[in-house]
């Protein structure tokens, strides 16, 4: 472990007792830090922290100019198998090096990168979506050089540093010093790990604003030098072609146009010149054209502007970019072109550098979903974003991931323009009949086409939308069958599950109370049926014996979309009864379930002869009936008091001689 120290007084402790902190064995671990002229007191709080800890080695030297020159002198004094570079300004997660030794070791790889968690505001890079076992940055398709950042805070095999070099970091700079350090480790390992399934590195942005590249890190005559280097020992281990390109592309990408539209506006007359000069010598020699096909078109429009000498052009170009509009987009044949500044007008700059890498950006939405006129009908809108001509064209694809989608005609209302882009609106019936919609779990996609592009995004449902509920579609002749559009609740993809079966939620509002006679009344709403209306029945079944009673579910006379159910109890065994609803054709019964706190009646008579006493209870939310016969009962305590009587008689009672 090799932490460089400069003026970090504040944070140094807290990283250090990271490192003390960890599952990896404390005899596994050497810990070297360099203070590099330290004037805040840091160098004196090391010396304290060494003192407790015999595996802390404390190296004082004059200040360098930056980190490389104490990670060097920390490097000629290690002796580990492996060599970890942390910030003083940064912290590990406990189990960081355990895992990252691990892995390594495991995969006999020589660089593992271990998940980077930004603190204070720091930015990390995007790449630790997955843990990645083994791989290599020359490896076809792989894309962690393009996506990494070059700092030097990962674990490395010494022997790869000792072996290729050795490789040391640039020494008197405030940043870039581990370009060339990093790069060469990668490029010259056996295999690279991603550990991203832990959090191994606290990265932090110091709140005052005083580190290196917060300041702005070093000029650009040395940026340039150190990126020259590294494009060159990329060369010199690639052949030309797409690998080279990929990894060419990423200095280009970052260092020449990320550094351009950053920097160049506000930077001195001096270093504008010095940074043009050598982003021309870079571009010329490096940017071929397969770094061209994948660049950004306003990297293109600028590489093009500094070749060609378009140097008012250049300009423009950079203050667009700086002030953060959106170019608008134009559509044709089949092709996307962003309309920065100097787009098809008497500049010449060819159409090339605006084409597009990446399809229009679209986006559907619904915004209604409901049962009408027996069929699901949806309503959404199309953006298509930035663009302001054209008009598209909307269906939907139902997909069950067999690989044949079944297209839904949509009747689409011509395009207008909004402050985001064209928009359109959408209205789609999907059919409920099973040879439109056969049984399965159907994801709902909105295709839409305009001037030549194809593009196929799924319907996510907003959070805000309400779903209509379960419905059930079908005759007796073609079978019946539910159609259940999810999500129910929350934001998600809009798929039909068709097919399933029923269950308790799909009657809502349940209610119970006492009918004429003393019935049992039970009403819900049920759910909204497309097509012949289906036999439903309220069920209650004995506990014990299974036996079942029946009674149609009918409308009720002034809410159709209630029904209901009176059950007589009179005359039935005792015992428990738990109530169902249950829909002809499918599947089977469901609970029928009542919202907790919901009023239930008092008990009430069913029938005097024989007499049948009647209790609503819930269990666990379904409804049961306790049925009672209270002559019986009465009849049983009657016999078991005078049981119990004459039992005692008969032990007071004395012996009777036993004749001789």
């Amino acid at each position: 472990m090799i932490v460089p120290v400069h003026d970090c007084r504040d944070t140094v402790g807290r990283a250090l007792e990271s490192v003390f902190a960890q599952t990896l064995p404390a005899e596994r671990i050497e810990i070297i830090a360099v203070d590099d002229g330290s004037a805040d007191g840091g160098a004196e709080l090391l010396d304290e922290l060494a003192r407790g800890h015999d595996r802390l080695t404390v190296v004082h030297q004059p200040h360098s100019g930056g980190p490389g020159g104490p990670r060097n002198r920390g490097l000629e004094l290690a002796s580990g198998t492996f060599v970890f570079f942390l910030d003083a300004d940064d912290a590990l997660g406990p189990e960081a090096l355990e895992r990252m030794t691990a892995m390594a070791e495991r995969n006999g790889t020589d660089v593992v990168l271990g998940k980077q968690v930004g603190t204070g505001g720091r930015k990390v890079p995007r790449m630790f979506e997955r843990t990645i076992e083994r791989t290599h940055v020359l490896d076809p398709g792989c894309d962690l050089f393009p996506r990494m950042s070059m700092a030097a805070l990962q674990l490395f095999r010494r022997s790869l540093i000792e072996q290729n070099g050795p490789l040391r970091f640039t020494e008197g700079l405030l940043s870039h010093e581990d370009q060339l350090f990093t790069a060469g480790a990668y490029l010259a390992a056996s295999g690279v790990s991603v550990l991203a399934d832990y959090d191994c590195y606290y990265w932090a942005a110091r709140t005052d604003g005083t580190s290196a590249t917060q300041t702005g890190g070093a000029g650009p005559a040395d940026v340039y030098a150190i990126i020259a280097r590294a494009m060159r020992e990329v060369a010199d281990r690639t052949v030309p072609g797409e690998v080279r390109d990929r990894l060419q592309h990423r200095y280009l990408r970052l260092e020449v146009f990320g550094r351009l539209a950053r920097l160049y506006l506000d930077s001195t007359p001096e270093d504008q010149k010095i940074t043009l000069t050598n982003c021309r010598e870079l571009l010329e020699k490096w940017y071929t054209p397969g770094v061209l096909e994948l660049a950004h078109p306003s990297h293109r429009l600028l590489a093009h502007c500094l070749l060609n000498d378009l140097d008012d052009e250049f300009l423009e170009v950079l203050r667009f970019l700086q002030d953060g509009t959106r170019p608008r987009v134009l559509l044709e044949d089949g092709e996307a072109f962003l309309m920065y500044p100097f787009f098809r007008d008497a500049s010449g700059i060819p159409d090339e550098c605006f084409r597009s890498l990446d399809p229009p950006e679209i986006r559907p939405s619904p915004t209604r979903l409901a049962w009408e006129d027996g069929a699901l009908r949806i309503d959404g809108t199309v953006v298509l974003r930035d663009v302001d001509e054209g008009a598209p064209a909307v269906r939907l694809l139902l997909d069950d991931g067999t690989g044949d989608p079944r297209p839904v005609e949509c009747e689409t209302v011509p395009a207008s323009p909004t402050d985001l882009g064209t928009a359109a609106t959408f209205t789609a019936a999907i059919s409920p009949e099973p040879a439109a919609l056969p049984d399965g779990r159907w994801t709902v996609s909105a295709e839409v086409s305009i001037e030549g592009h194809v593009r196929t995004i799924p319907l996510v449902k907003p959070s805000s939308l309400a779903v209509p509920r379960v419905a059930l579609a079908g005759t007796r002749a073609t079978g019946r069958r539910v159609i259940r559009p999810l999500p129910a609740r929350g934001s998600g993809t809009l798929v039909l599950d068709v097919g399933g079966p029923l269950a308790s939620g799909d009657f809502h509002d349940a209610d119970v109370a006492w009918g004429p006679l003393n019935r049992v009344r039970v009403s819900a709403e049920a759910p909204p049926v497309l097509g012949d209306e289906p036999a439903m029945s309220l069920r209650l079944r004995h506990a014990h014996e299974g036996t079942v009673i029946r009674a149609a579910l009918a409308a009720v006379p002034d809410d159709p979309s209630r029904r209901r159910a009176d059950i007589s109890l009179a005359r039935s065994r005792p015992g428990h009864w738990g109530a169902s609803f249950e829909v002809d054709g499918v599947g089977g019964p469901v609970p029928v379930r009542v919202a907790a706190g919901s009023d239930l009646p008092g008990p009430a008579n069913a029938s005097l002869v024989p007499p049948r006493r009647l209790r609503v209870r819930l269990d666990r939310g379904t409804l049961t009936v306790e049925v009672t016969a209270p002559l019986a009962a009465r009849v049983r305590r009657v016999r078991q008091r005078l049981g119990a009587r004459e039992s005692g008689e008969e032990l007071q009672s004395p012996s009777t001689p036993q004749s001789t």
